[in-house]
C-alpha cells in the first residue's frame, strides 16, 4: 500500500510539471483548445472516482490515477512537430502511450494512454478504432479528460453542474460509454465530488479515498529503474519546450557525473547527481516559449519569469519526495558564492559540493551548446569564462577540477 501511496505522490509532482508546460499561450494556440490549470490532477481525481463506482480493484484505482496524472503526457512530447496541425490529437495518443510503456505497469498505462480520445461513434475519435477495442480505462480517461475541459477554474454553480449532467446524458452512446455515463452520474450527485475538485490538497483527497488518512513519509530514497526512466522522460519533455536547447539537461547530467567521479564520488552518488543533472532544469516547464525562445536580450521582466525556474524545480522535486541533497542539487545551481544567486540567495557556507559541480557543469553545458544569440564555444574558451567567475559566481578549486576533467 505505501509503495502504492508514494509512486501516485510522485507522479502527482510530475502531472504537475507537464502541467505548467502545457499552459502555456503558444502551445494552447498549437492545440486549439485550452487545458486548463492542474488538469492531469484533476483528470485523475475524477478518473479515480469513476473508478470506485465502478468497483475496480484497489490496483486498478492507482493504474486509472497514475494514467489520469499522465494522459496528456505525448501532447508536450509532440508539441514541436504538430504545433497547429489537427494530426496532434492523435499523435499526442501515439506518442504518450510509447512514452508510458517503461513505467511500472506500463502495459496496462500504454492502451489507456493511446486510447483516451475514442469515443462510441468512431467519427468523433482520434484514431477511430472500433469501440470493442477501447479498454474500460481508457473510456474512464475519455470522459474524465472531457469533463475537466468544460469545468472552469472555480467553483462550480449548481446550474453549471446540472448542464454538466445534461451534456452527458445527451451524449453517452455517441462521445460517451454508457457505463461511465452512469458511473459519472452517481458521482456528480455528491456535492463534495465537485467540492473537491476545488482544493489544493486535491491529492491528500485522493490518498485518503484510496489508502484510508494516513501520511507518507517525506522523502524517499532512489528507486533503480523508474525513477531513472522518468526522469529520462521529463528531460526529454524539459528540453523539447525550446527549440535551442535540444540536449541541454542529458548534457548537464553527462558533464556533472563527469565532474563528480574526478571529485572521488562512488558509484551511488555519481548515479545521484547525474538524475539531479536530468532535472535541474524541470522549473523551465513553467517559462512560457516565448520567453525560452527569444532570440534577442530579455527586458527586466522576463529576467524575472525566467529566473522563477529554479524555484519551480525545488517544489516539484520537494513535492515528489526526492531525497533533500538530490533536491539541492538539481535547483541550486544558480546560487553563488558572493550570495546574489537565486532564486534562495544561499551563503557560500549554505551551498554543497554537489550544488557547486551542478553549477560549472549548467554554465559550461550552456556555453558550448549553440543559442540564438551565438554560437557554441570551445571547451577551452567556454572554460576561461567560467574561470572569471572564480570565487564570487563557482567554486575556483571546482573550475581547476573541470580544467583537469573536461
Amino acid at each position: 500500500m505505501t509503495e502504492d501511496a508514494f509512486y501516485i505522490r510522485r507522479m502527482w509532482s510530475f502531472s504537475r510539471a507537464l502541467d505548467l508546460g502545457l499552459v502555456d499561450e503558444e502551445i494552447e494556440s498549437g492545440l486549439q483548445f485550452a487545458l486548463g490549470r492542474r488538469h492531469g490532477e484533476r483528470v485523475a481525481y475524477i478518473a479515480m472516482r469513476l473508478g470506485r463506482s465502478l468497483k475496480l480493484s484497489k490496483k486498478a484505482l492507482v493504474h486509472v490515477t497514475v494514467a489520469g496524472l499522465v494522459h496528456d503526457i505525448g501532447a508536450l512530447g509532440c508539441f514541436r512537430d504538430y504545433n497547429g496541425d489537427s494530426r496532434i490529437l492523435q499523435e499526442h495518443c501515439l506518442m504518450g502511450a510509447a512514452m508510458v510503456e517503461r513505467f511500472p505497469s506500463g502495459e496496462i498505462l500504454v492502451p489507456a494512454i493511446k486510447y483516451h480520445h475514442e469515443t462510441p461513434n468512431p467519427e468523433f475519435s482520434a484514431l477511430r478504432v472500433s469501440p470493442e477495442e477501447v479498454p474500460l480505462m481508457a473510456r474512464i480517461l475519455s470522459l474524465a479528460d472531457q469533463i475537466d475541459l468544460r469545468l472552469k477554474r472555480r467553483l462550480s454553480k449548481r446550474r453549471e453542474r446540472e448542464e454538466i449532467l445534461e451534456w452527458v446524458s445527451m451524449e453517452t452512446g455517441s462521445l460517451f460509454y454508457p457505463e461511465v455515463a452512469a458511473a459519472f452520474e452517481e458521482v456528480a450527485r455528491k456535492e463534495a465530488f465537485w467540492l473537491d475538485i476545488e482544493q489544493d490538497d486535491l491529492l491528500q483527497i485522493a490518498l485518503g479515498l484510496l489508502f484510508g488518512q494516513w501520511q507518507l513519509p517525506a522523502t524517499r530514497e532512489l528507486e533503480l529503474g523508474f525513477t531513472d526512466d522518468l526522469a529520462d522522460t521529463f528531460a526529454d519533455l524539459i528540453d523539447q519546450k525550446s527549440k535551442f536547447t535540444a540536449r541541454h539537461s542529458r548534457s548537464v547530467a553527462e558533464t556533472v557525473k563527469q565532474l563528480a567521479r574526478g571529485f572521488g564520488w562512488e558509484k551511488e552518488q555519481l548515479h545521484e547527481i547525474y538524475i539531479a543533472g536530468l532535472l535541474h532544469d524541470l522549473g523551465k516547464l513553467a517559462i512560457p516559449k516565448k520567453i525560452l525562445d527569444k532570440p534577442g536580450a530579455l527586458d527586466s521582466f522576463e529576467i524575472e519569469v525566467i529566473r522563477t525556474h529554479t524555484y519551480y524545480t525545488h517544489r516539484l522535486l520537494t513535492e515528489a519526495g526526492f531525497p533533500t541533497r538530490i533536491v539541492e542539487w538539481a535547483s541550486h545551481h544558480h546560487e553563488r558564492l558572493d550570495g546574489k544567486g537565486y532564486p534562495f540567495a544561499l551563503a557560500e557556507k549554505d551551498i554543497d559540493v554537489g550544488a557547486r559541480l551542478m553549477a560549472i557543469a549548467d554554465i559550461y553545458a550552456a556555453l558550448t551548446e549553440n543559442r540564438p544569440y551565438r554560437l557554441a564555444m570551445g571547451s577551452g574558451e567556454a572554460l576561461n569564462l567560467i574561470q572569471r567567475g572564480a570565487g564570487t559566481m563557482v567554486d575556483g578549486s571546482l573550475v581547476e577540477l573541470a580544467r583537469r576533467v573536461l
